[in-house]
C-alpha cells in the first residue's frame, strides 16, 4: 500500500531527519547515509505491507536504468586520466599561467574553469586540479579567497552542465531519453544571463579589488617551469579536444565519442609525450601520478577508472534508495499535489524545478532525486506535451547546479574539503549556481508554448459554443 500526501511528507521529513544527523553530529561517509535512508524507507514500505520481493524487484529495476551512466562514468574517468597524460590538459594549465594578471585573475579564473569543465566533464576534477593551482596563485597574489572560489566553483559547475562528457549530463540525458546535445541546448538557455552576470561581477572585482604588483608570483612561474619540464606542451596536445568537439558535430554517439576520445589521448601519450604502455594503462586505471615533481603528481592525480568508484557507489545505492522511494508512491502523491492544476508549459516547468530543489534540499543527492523524479516526471511532461529538453534542464540547474550550496551534499563537502571554505562564504559571488534556478522559471512562465491539453481544453470549449 502507498503512502497518502501527509504520510509522504513526514517519510521526506525522516529522511531529511538521518542526512542531518548523518552528516553533522555522527559525521558518516554520504554512500553509508544512503544506505540508512534505504532500509528507513524499506521498514516503511514493510510496515505497509509491501511484499519484499516487489521492493528489491523495484531496487533492481532502478539500478538496470544506469547501466549506461555507469558505462559512460568508467569511460569519462580513462578519458580524463589519458587528457592528461597526453598533454592536453597540462597544456591548458599553462596557458591559462602564462596569462594571469592580478587585475583579471578572477575573470581568468571563472573562464579557464568553464574551459576546462567542458572539455573534461568533471566539476570535481576541475576543483581538484585547476581549482586548487589558482587558490594557490590566488595567495600569491593577494586575491580574496572568497572571489577565488567562487570563480573557481561556478566556472566548474556552468561548465560541467554544458559538458557532453559530463556525468551529470550524461545521467540526466539517460533518464529523460534525451540526447545530450539536446539537453544541454534547453539548459543553455536558462544559464546565458548567469554566465554574462558572472563575467561582469568577476572583472569589475579584478579591477576595483585587485592588489597592484608583478604579474607572475614566483609560485607561478615555478609551477609554468614544472609543467613544460614534464611534459611536452604545444598544439598537438590541443588536437583532442578539437577532434572530440568535431565528432559531437557530426553526431557521433556519445560512448563511441568517448571511446574515440580516449583513444586520442593514448595516441598522445605514447607519441607525443613518450610514455611508455605500462605506465599508460595504470595511469588509465589509477589517475596520472609518473611525474618526477610531487607537485604536478599533486597538481595533475585525477581521472582514472578507479577514480569513479566512489561515485559508482553512490549511484548504485541512489538508484536502490530512489526504488524504494518509488515503490511507496511517494513521488507520485508529491507530483499529483504539485500539478492538480497545472496546465501550461510555464507551470508544468515551474513545479518540476520547485519539487526538484525541495527534494534535492531534504537528500542532498542530485543522483538519488535524479532517479526518483525522473520517470514521473517524464510522464507528466509528456501527458502535457512539454518537450523532455525542458526537464533534462531542470535536473540540471536545479541539482547539478544548486549542489555546492548545499552544505550537507556531497559536493558541497567535496568543495569545503579541497578548497577550504564553505558556501556560505562564496555563494552570493557565485550567480551562476542560483540564478538558473529562478531563470528557468521565468522564462517558461512567459514563454507562449501552451500544452496539448489547454489546447484540447480549448477546442471542446469552441464546439460547445
Amino acid at each position: 500500500m502507498t503512502l497518502n500526501f501527509k504520510g509522504s511528507c513526514l517519510t521526506l521529513l525522516g529522511i531529511s531527519v538521518i542526512m542531518v544527523v548523518g552528516l553533522f553530529i555522527v559525521e558518516m561517509p554520504i554512500a553509508v547515509i544512503l544506505i540508512a535512508e534505504s532500509v528507513f524507507v524499506g521498514v516503511i514500505a514493510l510496515l505497509r505491507k509491501i511484499p519484499y520481493g516487489q521492493l528489491q524487484e523495484s531496487m533492481v529495476s532502478s539500478v538496470v536504468a544506469f547501466i549506461t551512466p555507469i558505462l559512460m562514468l568508467l569511460l569519462i574517468g580513462a578519458l580524463v586520466a589519458s587528457w592528461i597524460i597526453g598533454g592536453t590538459v597540462p597544456t591548458l594549465i599553462y596557458i591559462g599561467l602564462k596569462i594571469i594578471d592580478a587585475r583579471f585573475f578572477l575573470i581568468i579564473t571563472f573562464l579557464m574553469c568553464t574551459l576546462m569543465s567542458m572539455l573534461i566533464g568533471t566539476s570535481w576534477g576541475v576543483i581538484s586540479t585547476l581549482g586548487v593551482a589558482f587558490a594557490g596563485i590566488a595567495g600569491g597574489l593577494g586575491v580574496d579567497p572568497a572571489y577565488t572560489v567562487s570563480a573557481v566553483v561556478s566556472g566548474a559547475f556552468i561548465g560541467d552542465k554544458m559538458s557532453p562528457l559530463s556525468s551529470s549530463v550524461a545521467l540526466a540525458a539517460e533518464l529523460t531519453a534525451v540526447e545530450p546535445a539536446k539537453g544541454i541546448k534547453a539548459t543553455v538557455s536558462a544559464n546565458i544571463l548567469p554566465f554574462i552576470a558572472a563575467v561582469a561581477l568577476y572583472i569589475y572585482l579584478g579591477l576595483t579589488t585587485a592588489p597592484s604588483g608583478q604579474a607572475h608570483t614566483q609560485e607561478t612561474e615555478a609551477l609554468m617551469e614544472a609543467l613544460a619540464g614534464e611534459f611536452k606542451l604545444g598544439i598537438l596536445p590541443l588536437l583532442a579536444p578539437v577532434l572530440l568537439i568535431f565528432f559531437m558535430v557530426i553526431k557521433v554517439p556519445t560512448i563511441p565519442t568517448f571511446v574515440l576520445g580516449i583513444i586520442i589521448g593514448v595516441l598522445e601519450s605514447v607519441f607525443v609525450q613518450g610514455c611508455d604502455l605500462k605506465a599508460l594503462t595504470e595511469g588509465l586505471m589509477s589517475g596520472y601520478s609518473m611525474a618526477e615533481d610531487p607537485a604536478i603528481n599533486e597538481l595533475l592525480h585525477y581521472g582514472g577508472v578507479d577514480s569513479m568508484a566512489s561515485t559508482l557507489i553512490l549511484l548504485l545505492f541512489a538508484a536502490c534508495f530512489g526504488g524504494i522511494i518509488k515503490r511507496l508512491g511517494i513521488i507520485t502523491c508529491l507530483l499529483e499535489r504539485v500539478f492538480r492544476n497545472t496546465r501550461t508549459s510555464g507551470g508544468i516547468v515551474t513545479g518540476a524545478v520547485i519539487l526538484h530543489a525541495i527534494c534535492f534540499v531534504v537528500t542532498g543527492n542530485y543522483y538519488a532525486i535524479n532517479s526518483i523524479l525522473a520517470p514521473p516526471l517524464n510522464d507528466v511532461f509528456d501527458k502535457n506535451s512539454v518537450s523532455r529538453d525542458k526537464l533534462t534542464a531542470v535536473l540540471l540547474n536545479a541539482g547539478t547546479g544548486i549542489s555546492p550550496m548545499i552544505p550537507w551534499s556531497a559536493t558541497a563537502i567535496f568543495v569545503t574539503n579541497t578548497l577550504g571554505m564553505d558556501g556560505t562564504g562564496y555563494t552570493v559571488f557565485a550567480p551562476v549556481l542560483w540564478l538558473p534556478l529562478i531563470l528557468q522559471p521565468l522564462m517558461a512562465l512567459v514563454s507562449r508554448d501552451k500544452t496539448r491539453s489547454f489546447q484540447r481544453d480549448a477546442e471542446k470549449a469552441d464546439s460547445t459554443r
